[in-house]
């Protein structure tokens, strides 16, 4: 006689031993949905990190080219003003029925013009 195959159909474990089993698999697989559980939390504890500081360096680059362009407006808005009265002086001295008296202004050294 020759064995070809044997399998092995039912298992049957002597006193408590299949109870120890069980609580073997059930904590080996509680450990693992811990460690998944854990390490996803610190991915996105650092995602939620990378993207916080993102936004203040966001912020502070606005911050910072506002105050650049507000300095930048102050600084030209008394040369854009000085640069429409010599339009309008311009404009004004073109025509030929317009009058223009020039003084200086009693409270200012800047030239006044009247029509």
């Amino acid at each position: 006689m020759k064995i070809i195959r044997a399998d092995v159909k039912d298992l049957v474990f002597p006193g408590n031993l299949q109870d120890v089993m069980n609580r073997v698999l059930t904590a080996q697989r509680t450990a693992e949905a811990q460690m998944v559980e854990a390490r996803t939390r610190a991915d996105r504890e650092a995602l939620e990190a990378t993207s916080k500081a993102d936004a203040e360096r966001v912020a502070a680059q606005t911050r910072a080219e506002s105050t650049r362009l507000t300095a930048e407006a102050d600084a030209q808005h008394p040369a854009l003003l000085r640069l429409r009265e010599l339009e309008t002086l311009g404009a004004l001295g073109a025509n030929a029925e317009a009058r223009l008296y020039i003084g200086f202004d009693k409270h200012s050294d800047r030239l006044t013009a009247e029509h």
